[in-house]
């Protein structure tokens, strides 16, 4: 669009949608967003699915609209679960009408899908954004139908990569626009100097199989006797815990690897640490690996579907590996925890990816595609 573009509409009215405002990486990006398009002079409602007994666990903007509507899939019978599904485009419709938006940005599919239904002849311009490669979704598989036909509905489809893209349809090619997630430093008195010379490698993410620690600590347990001073902390809660602890009984690993719970402050985690790891069998764009980089941690991952490839420049700020080959692993970790010199090297190289990935840059494309839409909704 022409520089002139964004003058053409004064800041309006936004309505963000998700499910719920939880400790995850999709949840972070948008209170990232909404919290910096509230500073540019938007107004902000953010509608969420749950009943908002828990508070957001990332800090929202005090002029942001926060509204939960207590639309998630109940516990319990058939009926109620049929109930839910039934009713909540309904309500999801009426508070959307409410907020009296000029666009709505949704994020993750199944809100996405909800949404679409929801908005059916509101005519109001509909953004939605995939979190996760869309091949990886955990939806069942007439969620996957109904994505396709819905999505054609909306007038914008954000993804974080090139390789996510590639996933749709040739006629939803034109509605798609590549944003990745943005990557910044805080402004506090966090040192930001990553521990190089130390002896932690360091993992964080949600406890599921999509993140591989399992893969992690098979790969960790062979050079454990050989490198007696490196201790491995996971840190992050979920389903797998309880099969990650036992794991770890099976391997020897008790005394050598912890679980120190969610990372409220990932920063203060990762300045601490001398090397970062990303096991994930599969991802969007992994927030984490870039808040690695940008602390001037070495980093290594498995090339995974999907970001990793478009945030490391492998063996020049990072170790980019085959995606769950284990040995491959071991041997990269093993390669780093001997050299102090390559762990310097690629640490500081990665700092550059906040140039790459700046918050600034990343919020003035979704700026300039908000404007887009509320001018021409049929883009």
């Amino acid at each position: 669009m022409p520089p002139s573009a964004r003058s053409q509409v004064s800041k309006g009215r936004l309505t963000f949608i998700i499910y719920k405002l939880s400790a995850g990486g999709a949840q972070r990006v948008l209170t990232v967003l909404a919290n910096e398009l509230c500073k540019r002079g938007w107004s902000l409602t953010l509608l969420t699915f749950d009943d908002g007994s828990e508070p957001p666990f990332f800090k929202l903007h005090p002029d942001i609209q926060y509204q939960p509507l207590a639309l998630m899939r109940e516990q319990g019978s058939r009926w109620k679960s049929f109930k839910i599904n039934i009713l909540r485009p309904l309500f999801l419709r009426k508070a959307i009408r409410e907020s009296n938006p000029q666009a709505v940005i949704t994020f993750i599919d199944l809100t996405n899908i909800l949404t679409l239904i929801a908005m059916l002849g509101l005519k109001i311009p509909v953004i939605v954004s995939e979190r996760v490669h869309p091949a990886f979704s955990q939806m069942g598989k007439h969620w996957f139908l109904i994505r396709k036909w819905v999505y054609r509905l909306s007038v914008g489809l954000v993804l974080q990569t090139q390789d996510m893209a590639g996933y749709f349809s040739t006629a939803m090619q034109k509605k798609i626009r590549v944003v990745p997630n943005p990557i910044s430093v805080p402004h506090n008195d966090v040192t930001l100097e990553a521990e190089t010379h130390g002896k932690t490698l360091l993992a964080i993410g949600r406890l599921c199989e999509q993140k591989g620690f399992d893969l992690l600590l098979e790969a960790f347990a062979p050079l454990c006797d050989k490198h007696p001073e490196w201790v491995l902390e996971i840190w992050g809660e979920g389903e797998q815990k309880d099969f990650l602890q036992a794991r770890c009984d099976e391997l020897g690993l008790q005394k050598r690897v912890v679980f120190p719970g969610l990372a409220k402050e990932p920063y203060n985690i990762l300045s601490k640490a001398s090397i970062f790891v990303l096991p994930s069998r599969f991802e969007g764009f992994p927030n984490v690996l870039g808040e690695a980089m940008a602390c001037g941690l070495p980093v290594v991952s498995f090339d995974c579907p999907s970001g990793p490839s478009e945030m490391i420049r492998d063996g020049v700020d990072g170790l980019l590996i085959t995606s769950e080959n284990i040995q491959a692993l071991s041997n990269a970790l093993e390669r780093l925890m001997t050299s102090p010199e390559l762990r310097e090297s690629l640490g500081e190289q990665a700092r550059n990816i906040t140039e790459r990935f700046s918050l600034d840059k990343v919020v003035q494309t979704w700026e300039d595609l908000i404007v887009e839409v509320i001018n021409e909704p049929q883009i």
